[in-house]
């Protein structure tokens, strides 16, 4: 699992390399917290044990929760990526996964599609 330090980490460093407004939202660092939270929640009491479906459910929490000031597509995708690489799942960083994340902030693309979409790239990127 991605800890807080980690993924606040993640942030800056994104803010420092592409830039941004640095910092936290509404709800501090507790507002990280809870988006990591709600990720714990559903491995440990919905029994979600699926790489790309943890993945994508620290995606969709993290676009949720806006819990930065900038930078929560990059920080959201950037987090996904990482729980699957430390999971030995590497899918390659392709051009409209920065649009899938703005359609997992307005809800129209649900933390299951993320999912199932990870899982097909990463199927795809075996193949070849």
């Amino acid at each position: 699992m991605l800890d807080l330090d980690y993924v606040i980490t993640i942030h800056d460093e994104i803010i420092r390399d592409l830039g941004g407004l640095s910092g936290f939202a509404h709800a501090g660092r507790g507002g990280v917290g809870a988006a990591l939270h709600r990720v714990e929640n559903h491995v440990h009491y919905a029994g979600l044990d699926d790489v790309f479906g943890i993945a994508a459910t620290y995606a969709v929490a993290i676009a949720r929760g806006h819990v930065f000031n900038d930078a929560n597509k990059r920080t959201r995708l950037t987090c996904a990526l990482t729980y699957m690489e430390r999971q030995g799942i590497s899918i390659p960083r392709l051009a409209d996964l920065e649009d899938l994340m703005v359609d997992v902030a307005d809800g129209s693309v649900t933390s299951e599609e993320l999912a199932e979409y990870f899982s097909a790239v990463w199927e795809l990127s075996l193949s070849r």
